[in-house]
């Protein structure tokens, strides 16, 4: 799990953001929410502009250049290294809990997200360090310490990912596996447009084809039934495909063609719930952008029950703001370059029977 993140210097991050997930209470309630004494369920508000897309784009950075994972083409990266800062790099520092290990790995990258530095620290010791600058290198990672980084073809290549691809074997409670096997199962995802996402797999997939070939068809007709959108879904053929199609009294249609725009909000959503078994952290921009409230609280729900992954969604819908949903340390404001939890937020003591979401309309949590 990731157990604290920071980050300096990133588009509108001038300052140094720490958002930690390791800042539990000790509320009776909600428990379900928190694994491993972490915050595993974060529900993010923020006024508009506030850095919340960019937040996402600050996490999932590590995935740009560890993974080969897919990236839409998007405006997150663009004027990457804040206008006003006056250091000439951007600084990443996350720190993980995996396998009952703290294992910490921070970098710089310059304007052009190139890397600057890479360092990995195993319960407070360096077991690797390199500057891009001078090649310094010091590896003290035992399954690769006869690595030759000088055979990197790319000399842009993140060397800490070299050395894992080129080492042959690797012990399964290996920090760098672990690490890596995490960063490999980290996903951004959101539907404002189309199907925008970040990390988890290294080509784009079609949803139409994976819930077919997956035979998934029932499973999401359930689905879209438990959100109050009834459709009797087919199998239809176009152009020698198979698509997903409605069956009508008087005809059959092609359901991207007829689903509303919540509904493809709705698809996508079960789409990358059914690649749950890679999922370890996921990020969902907006997550309810399109939907009623009634089917917001039914999706926070659906989410709030999946232990298996560790999650982020932003929203502006303070209808969710509430005690019987979530919990205090679990819901989190972003404002001026800084995130708090409304824990943090307030000097009141704070119990299960008080009305957040008119605590914070009233400016509690300012």
């Amino acid at each position: 799990m990731l157990k604290k993140f920071c980050v300096q210097n990133f588009k509108n991050f001038k300052d140094k953001l720490v958002l930690d997930f390791s800042k539990v209470r000790d509320y009776e309630y909600n428990q379900n929410l928190i694994k491993n004494n972490l915050i595993n369920k974060l529900l993010i508000y923020g006024p508009n502009n506030s850095g919340k897309s960019n937040l996402g784009a600050a996490i999932m950075d590590i995935t740009t250049h560890l993974t080969d994972n897919y990236r839409t083409d998007n405006l997150l990266y663009f004027y990457y290294l804040n206008g006003n800062c006056v250091d000439d790099v951007v600084k990443f520092e996350y720190t993980f809990f995996l396998d009952e290990k703290e294992i910490v790995y921070s970098y710089t990258k310059d304007h052009d997200m190139k890397l600057v530095s890479e360092e990995l620290k195993e319960e407070g010791k360096i077991i690797f360090k390199y500057n891009y600058k001078n090649n310094k290198f010091d590896n003290f990672i035992e399954e690769a310490k006869t690595i030759d980084i000088s055979k990197r073809t790319n000399k842009e290549m993140s060397v800490l990912k070299f050395i894992y691809n080129n080492t042959l074997y690797w012990p399964d409670n290996s920090s760098l596996k672990l690490l890596m096997e995490f960063v490999n199962g980290m996903l951004w995802f959101r539907s404002l447009r189309h199907n925008e996402f970040m990390g988890l797999m290294t080509t784009k997939e079609n949803m139409n084809d994976f819930i077919i070939n997956n035979n998934l068809l029932s499973q999401f007709e359930k689905f879209l039934k438990d959100c109050g959108q009834n459709y009797n879904l087919c199998e239809i053929r176009e152009s020698g495909k198979k698509v997903i199609g409605v069956k009508y009294k008087n005809y059959e249609a092609r359901f991207d063609m007829v689903a509303s725009t919540g509904t493809h909000s709705l698809w996508l959503f079960f789409y990358w719930m059914n690649n749950i078994k890679k999922i370890f952290f996921v990020f969902l921009d907006e997550f309810d952008a399109f939907y009623h409230y009634e089917l917001s609280t039914y999706i926070l729900k659906y989410i709030n029950n999946k232990s298996e992954f560790q999650s982020i969604l932003t929203s502006h819908n303070t209808n969710l703001i509430d005690n019987e949903l979530m919990r205090p340390d679990c819901y989190a404001m972003l404002k001026n370059g800084q995130i708090k939890s409304f824990s943090d937020r307030t000097n009141k003591t704070i119990r299960q029977a008080h009305n957040l979401e008119k605590m914070m309309l009233g400016g509690e949590f300012e």
